[in-house]
């Protein structure tokens, strides 16, 4: 149960555009935890606090209670990432976590950043592109290992 104005309480709380979460837990109940950006372990940067996230991103709302009206924050996150990070993109019920690149296997969900460019870019070598059209940004992502 929340008390009135609580909405207002926890949208201050939410995460800011520029700012870095990872997410914990799986899609349908994901909480997250706040994380410098420079951190080697920060998966996502909040790129939008208006929704209508690009199909590139993650959309991460924040509510309270079970229906939209409790929405407090309906962010999109995209991946933080630099050439040579890796990211274990998970399945569809649990979110990409960024990973050390050594030790990835043969068929695993791990990928490696190869390239970060901007959009309309083309990427080389089998790499497949992360086109972000809204913020105009290219991930090209590889086999990591």
């Amino acid at each position: 149960m929340f008390f009135v104005g609580q909405e207002k309480v926890e949208e201050a709380k939410a995460p800011k555009v520029g700012e870095c979460v990872n997410l914990t837990g799986s899609s349908m109940n994901a909480d997250h935890d706040e994380i410098d950006c420079g951190d080697a372990e920060a998966t996502f940067k909040i790129v939008s606090d208006k929704g209508n996230c690009d199909d590139a991103e993650q959309n991460y709302t924040i509510s309270l209670g079970t229906t939209d009206s409790g929405n407090v924050a309906d962010l999109c996150l995209a991946l933080n990432a630099a050439k040579g990070d890796c990211f274990d993109l998970g399945s569809m019920s649990t979110a990409a976590t960024k990973v050390a690149c050594a030790g990835a296997g043969a068929g695993s969900s791990v990928v490696k950043v190869v390239l970060v460019g901007k959009a309309g870019d083309e990427c080389a070598n089998g790499a497949q592109p992360l086109e972000n059209k809204q913020r105009k940004t290219l991930l090209c992502l590889g086999r990591a290992a």
